[in-house]
């Protein structure tokens, strides 16, 4: 008889999403993992929208963080309340395959698995905008390529619930970046291995208008400035020299696209005016974390693993 599948409680914090969450919850849900085994907490964190009302209509557990505006804050009161021995987490904009548990909890057997990425895919491509991001912005593939370890991004990943109550959870006051953080520690602190698994996809709802393009890069940007401060690979980032080079390059990419050249890896000539678009927002975060616009959220790094107060 084979072993019975652990049971897993999928985390999905949500800020603000009543535009997708129902198509989350409906992939969710038509999951072909057993039923008797899978728990899905959603976790509302200060929605103004009509989100809780809609999360409300599915037979899902829906838990508020009211406390800290903070996608990770979220994801530790998930998993604060979760029942499963596996935790996988994705986001609200995020449609997983049928097949996508199934797969991604798989290599959790092997006792050197500490952590599992799946691969994200677009839900749809079909602007330059969308398309941008299909081959650039979120690919798991490059995230497990990274030079220095590879790291999984929450919007497709799975941990040992011990695991990840053992590391206090994902740091709280990272208003970004906290995945790769949290996947950094798990590696360097446990001795275990993250795998990649291709098969468990997800299909990621790109930001379909220009000015989410830029907002994505810009939180990339201030994301690397707040990892500079703790990993080597980022601490040249917040360097004048990263600025002048973005700016060059945003130069560049104007020129290709007021030229209409095809883009060096084989893309149309237009996405020459997305990476016009992700350097300024990147130009955008570098400038705002120097300026002290950044206001990282000041809480216990492990809220609410083990305080539910935030910081005065």
């Amino acid at each position: 008889m084979a072993d019975a599948p652990p049971r897993v409680s999928v985390v999905v914090p949500v800020h603000d999403g009543a535009a997708v969450i129902a198509t989350c919850l409906e992939a969710l849900l038509a999951l072909d993992y057993p039923r008797r085994a899978l728990e899905i907490v959603v976790v509302d964190n200060r929605s103004t929208d009509a989100t809780a009302a809609l999360v409300g209509r599915y037979p899902v557990r829906l838990v508020r963080e009211a406390g800290v505006q903070s996608s990770y804050a979220a994801r530790n009161r998930g998993v604060r309340v979760a029942t499963g021995a596996v935790l996988a987490f994705t986001d609200a904009d995020c449609v997983p395959d049928p097949g996508w548990l199934t797969a991604l909890v798989a290599p959790l057997a092997s006792e050197e698995v500490g952590g599992v990425a799946g691969g994200i895919e677009a839900y749809r491509a079909r602007t330059t905008v969308e398309r941008y991001q299909a081959r650039r912005a979120i690919r798991a593939e490059r995230a497990y390529a990274h030079p220095v370890l590879p790291f999984a991004q929450t919007a497709n990943v799975a941990y040992p619930r011990a695991l990840v109550e053992s590391l206090g959870g994902f740091d709280a006051s990272l208003p970004f970046g906290g995945d790769l953080d949290f996947s950094w520690r798990m590696q360097r602190e446990t001795g275990r291995r993250l795998a990649f698994e291709p098969a468990a996809v997800v299909r990621h709802q790109h930001r379909s208008t220009w000015h989410g393009l830029f907002k994505l890069y810009e939180k990339n940007a201030i994301a690397n400035c707040l990892l500079a401060g703790r990993y080597p690979h980022y601490a040249d980032y917040p360097s004048p020299r990263t600025f002048a080079w973005l700016g060059r390059e945003l130069a560049r990419s104007a020129l290709g696209g007021a030229l209409r050249r095809p883009c060096t890896d084989g893309a149309a000539w237009d996405e020459h005016y997305a990476e016009v678009v992700r350097y300024a927002g990147e130009m955008s975060g570098w400038l705002r974390w120097h300026v002290g616009a950044v206001k990282p959220p000041r809480v216990s790094p492990a809220y609410p693993l083990d305080a539910d107060e935030v910081a005065a």
